[in-house]
């Protein structure tokens, strides 16, 4: 079995060095950042958004003292403000369902 050369080896090209790039010159820039003021508000409603959720829904101060207020008679039942307050909550629990 005979295989014919494709090509002459022996030409084989060296490949030529290049030449080194010289590099620019460096320019050092200083970065900055700018926020908006939409990105402030917005920063400080998540901040008091937040401050809200961390909040608990129940006073245990206002429990406490209307508790000793109950237990002591002293608690105002007939109050009409207090009525109300009591009905608005208990509809507004009602409506949510």
């Amino acid at each position: 079995m005979v295989i014919d050369k494709i090509g002459n080896i022996n030409n084989i090209i060296e490949p030529k060095k290049s030449n080194p790039v010289t590099s620019a010159k460096e320019t050092r820039k200083k970065d900055s950042v700018q926020i908006s003021s939409e990105a402030k508000s917005a920063a400080e409603a998540a901040k008091l958004s937040q401050v809200v959720k961390d909040t608990p829904d129940i006073r245990a101060d206002r429990v406490r003292e209307i508790k000793e207020q109950i237990a002591n008679g002293s608690y105002n039942f007939n109050d009409p403000q207090k009525l109300d307050m009591v009905a608005d909550r208990i509809a507004s629990f009602l409506l949510r369902k």
